[in-house]
């Protein structure tokens, strides 16, 4: 007897219908988007199976996304899928190339169409680990995270002193691999979670990141599957170092958010205040104090970043129809100035990891 895959309970038929819509509009967002419309849009099905994320077939012209894909992963994975199986599509019916290889040379150029990995299986994302590495680039980076380490010290004038030495080696490192030619390759990570109002804590942060730690942000359409949402989430782009330490710094801030509003309302008399309020000035804060240090950076030894031409060239591939939209903001109470006074003060160090979730799955 053959041994078949439990997919377990399927989830209802409405929730079903409602992601075969998100992708349909998906499908013809990226057609239009990067290949001009050129496909003809497939029959949508989602495939019981625990061991493919997706597939295509050119017989019966259906494209096939795993219901446990969509249940287990970001929803920007299952895109990511979408966009490999578009391009095996493309591959059959605008080259019509129906006897190739499934993954040769015109699918490669297919996925550099529709942004995609071309590799057969889903990479999980995470980065080897640097403190093993021999590259100088990935020694530079221990050092950077040993700084961020001491950047915690209970003494003040230490703690200063690191977090500002660390910010002149990310600076310093990122002038010299600006130098090298076809130095790296690039590539987009997502932080956070879908939501469907971005408060004005966050859009500072995704500043904070762009400004200081070398990655370009964007917050992108995104939906939540098991929520039923739409929404908008965080896609910063750069190189794998940057988008390293761009994520670090992030999940950081946002857990130390957390902690410190909750220290407010646990020792603050008054309780009446909002806590998006007291947010927006910590990072407000946080944001002046990263700034007067790149300031004197500049002034005391000449590092000025003035950005890099290849991530803005490969960021406006991935993003050719951008558009800036004002953000609206928080009232400038008590709570704001609090927050803006204990941001000044905050030292980023090391203490939290990322953790990526695996993608090892086989693409069609």
């Amino acid at each position: 007897m053959v041994k078949r895959n439990d997919p377990g309970p399927r989830p209802p038929e409405w929730l079903q219908g409602a992601w075969i819509r998100q992708l349909r509009w998906q499908y013809d967002l990226y057609n239009e988007q990067y290949l001009g419309g050129r496909l003809q849009p497939p029959v949508f099905r989602l495939g019981s199976s625990t061991t493919k994320l997706g597939e295509w077939n050119s017989l019966n012209h259906t494209m096939t996304i795993g219901l446990h894909h969509i249940l287990e992963h970001p929803w920007e994975a299952v895109l990511d899928t979408l966009r490999h199986e578009m391009a095996h599509q493309y591959v059959d019916d605008v080259l019509q190339l129906t006897h190739a290889p499934p993954h040769s040379e015109p699918f490669v150029k297919a996925c550099r169409l529709l942004r995609c990995n071309p590799s057969p299986a889903a990479a999980s994302g995470a980065l080897g680990n640097v403190n093993r590495s021999s590259a100088e680039r990935d020694k530079i980076l221990v050092r950077i995270k040993e700084l961020l380490a001491l950047a915690g010290s209970p003494n003040e004038h230490e703690a200063a002193n690191a977090m500002r030495m660390a910010h002149r080696y990310l600076l310093k490192y990122n002038l010299n691999l600006a130098q090298l030619e076809g130095r790296s390759s690039y590539g987009v990570r997502h932080l956070g979670k879908c939501s469907a109002r971005i408060q004005e804590y966050r859009y500072v942060l995704s500043s904070i990141l762009q400004d200081q730690f070398f990655v370009l942000a964007i917050w992108t359409f995104s939906y939540d599957p098991l929520r039923n949402v739409n929404g908008r989430m965080l896609q910063i782009s750069g190189t794998s170092e940057n988008l390293e330490m761009a994520e670090y710094v992030y999940n950081y801030v946002i857990n130390l958010c957390e902690s410190l509003w909750q220290q407010r309302r646990q020792s603050s008399n008054n309780r009446s205040g909002t806590k998006f309020q007291y947010l927006a000035g910590l990072l407000r804060g946080l944001q002046e104090k990263l700034d007067r240090q790149n300031q004197q950076l500049k002034e005391e030894h000449g590092l000025v970043w003035l950005g890099d031409p290849e991530l803005k060239k490969y960021f406006g591939e991935l993003h050719p129809r951008t558009r800036s939209v004002a953000a609206g903001g928080v009232s400038r109470g008590s709570e704001y100035r609090d927050g803006v006074r204990d941001g000044r003060k905050i030292n980023i160090r090391r203490g939290v990891t990322t953790n990526s979730r695996n993608r090892g799955r086989l693409l069609g």
